[in-house]
């Protein structure tokens, strides 16, 4: 029997993480052990910035990173920043956290062409999408298939949002939860929804790339040119404050 619940990693994380641990606690800096900003201490939303530019083809400022505890508290601060009562959210299957946080979670149907054996839950088309469809939620690489949205399925969800968004008046939201992006094999790569789709947001962590999962290390960033981005950013920003709640 394999645990495919819970994505806990087995091995040690690389040698370079206690170093550099060692290495900040050496150097004491004022103010290292107090309470940070709501969306992070500027520097490292600075170094995730300039990292994810070079990673993601697309050129992030420090203010579109927002760090979190974890992709799960990347999660939660995106849907009580987008959602409004009774909005929906399109997912692969519902889970408790849209309903928590007052959403209706929406189960879509087939979109694009995937490879044999990836469920057609995991896919949405046009019937799925509502007047009321806030969030379409994708999870790339998926856990537990392992099935990476290609290019062309990125394209063909930005084709159907765009086209919907403007239909109902109002931004559809991609919202891709990615803490397995860096963790393919045999040469696959993993597609950005910013190449394709303004109105899109990357949720991710260090803890399965990294192996540091008690360490709850993650962020959210936001594509810069997603409609009302500053109101959108102040959103996320005041949700860290209460993101357990």
């Amino acid at each position: 029997m394999f645990d495919f619940s819970l994505g806990n990693p087995n091995v040690p994380p690389p040698e370079i993480v206690k170093s550099t641990l060692l290495q900040l606690v050496q150097e004491l800096a004022p103010g290292m052990h107090g309470y940070m900003p709501n969306a992070g201490l500027p520097e490292t939303r600075s170094a995730v910035a300039g990292r994810l530019s070079l990673e993601k083809g697309i050129s992030l400022r420090p203010d579109h990173v927002i760090m979190t505890c974890g992709a799960a508290g990347g999660l939660n601060i995106i849907l009580k920043a987008l959602l409004n009562p009774g909005e929906e959210v399109l997912v692969p299957r519902p889970t408790l956290w849209i309903r928590f946080l007052c959403g209706q979670p929406r189960r879509g149907a087939e979109v694009g062409s995937h490879p044999p054996g990836f469920h057609s839950e995991h896919r949405c088309h046009r019937g799925g999408i509502s007047p009321r469809t806030k969030v379409l939620l994708i999870n790339s690489p998926n856990n537990p298939t392992g099935q990476i949205y290609s290019s062309a399925s990125l394209s063909e969800l930005a084709r159907l949002l765009t086209e919907k968004s403007r239909e109902y008046r109002q931004a559809i939201y991609l919202v891709s939860d990615e803490p397995y992006c860096k963790i393919v094999y045999d040469g696959h790569q993993v597609p950005s929804i910013f190449s394709h789709y303004p109105d899109s947001l990357i949720t991710t962590s260090y803890s399965k790339d990294l192996s540091i999962p008690g360490e709850r290390l993650g962020f959210v960033a936001v594509h810069p040119e997603a409609e009302d981005v500053a109101a959108l950013l102040g959103g996320l920003t005041l949700a860290t404050a209460f993101w357990a709640l």
